[in-house]
């Protein structure tokens, strides 16, 4: 799951993500109405400015396995739905963890945003906050 989620960030990264990602754009419309001024930037790389969160679940006979990215949830239910149990941690600037690690790779943490404006601390695209080339590209 962890390397779905690397190979997310790698296609969007590409020329045919990004194409692809202008396919959308042009279909949809601007969705956020600060996004334009950012784009206008030292990049046309649509995902540089945009992102997403996600969270998947692998069932198999024996197992459960999880995994997310940013503030997705997932919960299972079991007992004919009266008992929930989380899978998934969100990943938000102001747990302990998660701002350690973005203070490591030179960021900073303001008013629970990730530099001041992300309110989650790890997403697929927003490449805008993952420029620390000395950092591993799956941490």
């Amino acid at each position: 799951m962890k390397e779905a989620f690397i190979r997310t960030d790698e296609i969007l990264q590409s020329t045919e993500g990004n194409d692809e990602l202008k396919k959308i754009q042009e279909r949809d419309g601007q969705q956020d109405p600060f996004a334009g001024a950012m784009m206008g930037g030292e990049s046309n790389l649509i995902a540089n400015y945009t992102g997403c969160t996600a969270t998947v679940v692998l069932i198999t006979k024996n197992e459960i396995y999880c995994a997310n990215a940013g503030d997705s949830r997932t919960v299972i239910g079991r007992g004919g739905g009266t008992m929930c149990e989380a899978l998934s941690e969100d990943h938000k600037p102001d747990n302990e963890d998660e701002k350690n690690r973005i203070v490591s790779a030179g960021g900073f943490v303001e008013e629970n945003r990730v530099n001041g404006s992300l309110n989650l601390s790890r997403s697929m695209g927003d490449f805008e906050y993952k420029s620390n080339t000395a950092l591993p590209f799956d941490k």
